[in-house]
């Protein structure tokens, strides 16, 4: 009889009502930790492609008190050598001092005159961003008048008005900048698809 009560009792335990949940739980607890587990592996590795993500994707050294750096932009040896560096680096002078004043008219003289413009988040994110350690590496001419400028940089903003994928107070930055020098007057061009790389510093 006792033995009859305990396999019903078990039995019940056991219905398909019950046990599928269970397992369906334990089966998403399980991917969630693999999810995780695979998340940093994948970002170890990314890490590893670039190196160290601080100094080398600025081209110089961070500022130990978290800070973005000195605004003044500067010019590697490489760079300085190019007949137009002195150009590059004023247009990348006024490209900061605007960003970091929040200045949206003296942000747009330094873009094309058709770049993409979206005042309200220019105005959001210069509330509390601050560029610096900008450092010119190269500047290569490449057909059409152009120049491609690669650069590194340092900044520091509200997290919540950083990229979506990196809500953190301080960024390093590594792009490649194109410029127009058509008229005489460099600008840069919209940001090219997969021109920048940018990671927590």
């Amino acid at each position: 009889m006792l033995g009859r009560l305990r396999d019903g009792a078990l039995a019940d335990r056991l219905r398909p009502g019950v046990v599928l949940p269970v397992v369906l739980a334990v089966a998403l607890v399980m991917i969630v930790i693999a999810g995780a587990l695979l998340g940093a592996r994948a970002a170890a590795v990314g890490r590893a492609a670039v190196g160290d993500t601080g100094p080398v994707l600025v081209g110089a050294e961070l500022p130990a008190d978290g800070s973005a750096g000195s605004p003044a932009v500067v010019l590697s040896p490489a760079a300085a050598v190019h007949p137009d560096s002195a150009a590059v680096r004023d247009l990348l002078q006024r490209w900061t001092d605007a960003r970091n004043a929040g200045d949206l008219s003296a942000y747009r003289e330094t873009l094309v005159p058709d770049a993409r413009i979206d005042p309200t988040t220019f105005a959001d994110t210069a509330r509390t961003q601050r560029v610096g350690s900008v450092v010119i590496r190269r500047i290569d001419p490449v057909a059409g008048g152009e120049l491609v400028v690669p650069l590194g940089y340092v900044t520091t903003q509200d997290p919540a008005v950083a990229p979506p994928d990196v809500r953190v107070p301080r960024l390093c930055w590594q792009i490649s900048a194109v410029v127009e020098t058509a008229g005489g007057r460099p600008r840069l061009l919209d940001p090219r698809p997969g021109s920048q790389l940018r990671s927590p510093c």
